[in-house]
């Protein structure tokens, strides 16, 4: 089927937000042989929403609008697309309740103008939004079939992925792609193509993408998912530990899985990266039972009051040092009885650098049943890059160490 996005808001135009929305739902349609051949942005005016459907309906046998489903009086869309169309907007009884228990289980007051979610089009269908109040619609507009949705980037998610992907699958027969990536870190995108480009992967077609920190090697084919398992293997072959996971496992997540697996338990303690690391760690649902504890010990004081590093080796080496380092791993690990103990201190700017000490200068270390190791960087970055990338190198150090 030939797929039209539309995406709709203020924000959106004026550049106040960025539309995600649109390349997720392309990507998700692509991946099950459905192109897009048309996508569209309007702000929350009514008639240029109303035209915008008219014309994708034109091109499309299905349209994916997101945005303007909320409660208050720039939320337009449903409204506009239903008089472009000639269709009257139905009160949902069981919508109307299911947005007054939401409000109720959240102990909050339900408002009279939340009752305009509840409305949709004759002949539509609602679709349950498990995170928020207003729900998706399905409807027939013309010649094709439209889907609105909320603007809220998780509750399209998860209306999308419960209601809308099995509908889609339906249809696309044997024009499915079978998709996988590979999330990799430690060496340069380029580093990466010229160890695999020699690779012959038959019928797969192998891709890079940067996110910062991490590469991810994109692998698609057509002809089915023991291609792409193939494919997979002849890459880890080629390039080994540097993969850390796959598809939407996290680095976080792959050093958990280890740490099960050994039946062992982390602690952090961390100086420049401020507490990044236990973040990305307790993002991982379940992480409790593999993360004992985290300390951000910012301060000299704090290095010497809590890790117990000894006062003489800050003031000989300094706090951002292979001294430091080591003794912050093995005091967190005593202190927490911790199986590892994970330490990063560094310094990440712009200012406080040195000649002997230059902004983007880390010392990390691990403390574990065999002793102490030690790693040493210099990432010259903005504030923000330097704590992610010192975070993802000390896991990967971890990661490293359970393998």
């Amino acid at each position: 089927m030939k797929i039209a996005i539309i995406t709709t808001g203020d924000e959106i135009m004026s550049g106040n937000v960025v539309d995600t929305n649109a390349s997720w739902i392309a990507d998700k349609c692509w991946m099950l042989g459905h192109p897009v051949v048309w996508h569209g942005g309007v702000g929350d005016f009514a008639d240029a929403i109303g035209d915008a459907c008219k014309l994708a309906a034109e091109r499309a046998d299905v349209v994916f609008v997101s945005g303007g489903l909320g409660a208050t009086i720039d939320d337009i869309t449903v409204e506009a697309a239903s008089k472009a169309f000639g269709k009257k907007l139905i009160l949902n009884d069981e919508i109307w309740k299911d947005i007054k228990d939401f409000f109720k289980r959240l102990g909050r007051e339900c408002t009279e103008n939340n009752k305009r979610q509840a409305y949709i089009p004759e002949g539509g269908k609602p679709l349950a939004n498990k995170v928020g109040t207003a729900p998706g619609v399905q409807v027939k507009f013309g010649k094709a079939v439209f889907f609105f949705l909320p603007g809220v980037p998780k509750e399209l998610y998860q209306i999308f992925s419960d209601s809308i992907v099995p509908w889609l699958k339906e249809t696309s027969g044997d024009t499915a792609y079978h998709q996988r990536f590979l999330r990799c870190f430690g060496i340069p995108e380029a580093s990466f193509d010229e160890r695999l480009k020699s690779l012959k992967l038959d019928n797969v077609r192998m891709s890079f993408r940067v996110t910062f920190p991490e590469v991810k090697i994109k692998l698609v084919s057509r002809t089915g998912e023991k291609q792409v398992a193939d494919a997979e293997k002849k890459i880890r072959a080629a390039i080994g530990n540097f993969i850390f996971g796959t598809d939407d496992e996290t680095i976080a997540e792959a050093v958990g899985k280890l740490l099960k697996v050994k039946k062992f338990t982390l602690a952090t303690a961390e100086s420049c990266t401020g507490g990044l690391i236990s973040n990305l760690v307790t993002n991982v649902s379940g992480a409790s039972e593999w993360f004992e504890r985290g300390v951000v010990s910012y301060s000299n004081r704090s290095k010497v009051e809590i890790l117990g590093v000894k006062e003489a080796t800050i003031k000989k080496h300094g706090a951002v040092s292979e001294a430091c380092a080591r003794e912050m791993a093995e005091g967190i690990r005593n202190l927490s009885g911790a199986n590892i103990g994970l330490s990063v201190t560094g310094i990440a700017g712009p200012t406080g650098g040195s000649v002997e000490k230059p902004v983007g200068t880390v010392h990390m270390a691990i403390a574990t049943p065999t002793g102490t190791e030690y790693k040493q960087y210099t990432h010259p970055r903005d504030r923000e890059a330097f704590k992610i990338l010192v975070a993802y190198e000390a896991l990967d150090m971890v990661r490293r160490y359970l393998l």
